[in-house]
């Protein structure tokens, strides 16, 4: 099951959002001093904008735990291929998703923090576990290939015989 490359592309996007779900993946910064941080599961401010503390961003968890499952539920699959190449390919769009999701929360609170400091320049830094959805969605993408190539391989054998 693992000695397949799309079982190892697969295993790997499950660690990597696993690992993901734990780590900040952006920051808000006035003039180099960070003011806010963003993670899967919150928004938290420093000092002086304690009123924007939020839980809001929870969808992004919830979408990481999710693609996580289905990445280790399709690893386990790899008799039927079919169902494996399914789960894959929604997987994907959950990682799509997700990357829609994080973009919309990250817009929606540096508007938040421009209005609360009108005169102040807020800039926001992606980190880099926030590109983790990327690199998994590459990942998925390859699994997805190499699942078909394995399926193309199972059914040429089939018309030989």
């Amino acid at each position: 099951m693992i000695q397949r490359i799309q079982s190892i592309y697969l295993f790997i996007v499950c660690v990597m959002s696993i690992v993901g779900l734990f780590c900040n993946i952006g920051y808000y910064t006035i003039g180099g001093i960070t003011v806010a941080d963003f993670t899967n599961f919150t928004f938290n401010t420093y000092d002086s904008l304690k009123e924007f503390q939020s839980a809001g961003p929870w969808a992004l968890g919830v979408l990481l735990i999710v693609v996580s499952f289905l990445s280790l539920i399709s690893i386990m699959l790899y008799t039927k291929r079919m169902r494996q190449l399914r789960l894959t390919i929604i997987s994907s769009i959950l990682l799509v998703g997700y990357i829609i999701t994080y973009a919309f929360f990250a817009y929606v609170y540096y508007e938040k923090l421009i209005l609360f400091n009108m005169d102040a320049e807020l800039s926001f830094r992606l980190s880099l576990m926030g590109c983790i959805p990327v690199i998994s969605l590459i990942l998925n993408i390859l699994a997805i290939h190499g699942i078909r190539k394995d399926e193309a391989l199972v059914r040429s054998l089939d018309r030989i015989r």
